[in-house]
């Protein structure tokens, strides 16, 4: 049977609005990346035995500034109140190679958020947290907190 012109409209129109929804959504579900401000991203991962380094999930960093600092704030280590844990932030790379764009820093657990300049290697690009434990031992930790790529 021949379809008219009418019904070649209609399946177009459908796929349009599909369309249509994909993008709005995808604006919406971005929205929050719009404007860099101090958020508190929470983390959760194992600091690995032997000095082997974790990571969190990647975030954009928007700013081309290295003086807009990045935060981390360990709230939590199973290995004990008050322990250290080296944190830096990271550029992922493909093939499981990562290049290190801030200096390491050492924080103690409780001690509140910690602000620190980023290298100019950070600007717009995706970054991870990277942590390791600040001692050499065969054990591993559960530690969790806060971080953000970019807190202005």
């Amino acid at each position: 049977p021949s379809r008219g012109l009418g019904d070649v409209y209609k399946r177009q129109k459908g796929k349009l609005g599909c369309i249509l929804l994909a993008i709005t959504l995808t604006l919406i579900g971005t929205w929050n990346y719009v404007g860099a401000r101090d958020d508190n991203v929470e983390y959760a991962f194992k600091l690995q035995a032997n000095y082997k380094n974790s990571y969190t999930d990647i975030r954009y960093r928007q700013t081309k500034k290295a003086d807009n600092p990045w935060k981390v704030n360990m709230t939590y280590s199973a290995e004990g109140k008050g322990t250290k844990a080296v944190y830096w932030l990271n550029v992922p790379g493909l093939f499981c190679t990562s290049e290190r764009v801030s200096n390491t820093h050492t924080v103690k657990q409780g001690s509140g958020p910690h602000y620190y300049k980023a290298w100019k290697g950070a600007a717009q690009q995706y970054v991870s947290m990277g942590a390791e434990n600040n001692n050499n031992t065969s054990k591993t930790y559960n530690v969790s907190g806060y971080w953000d790529e970019e807190t202005w």
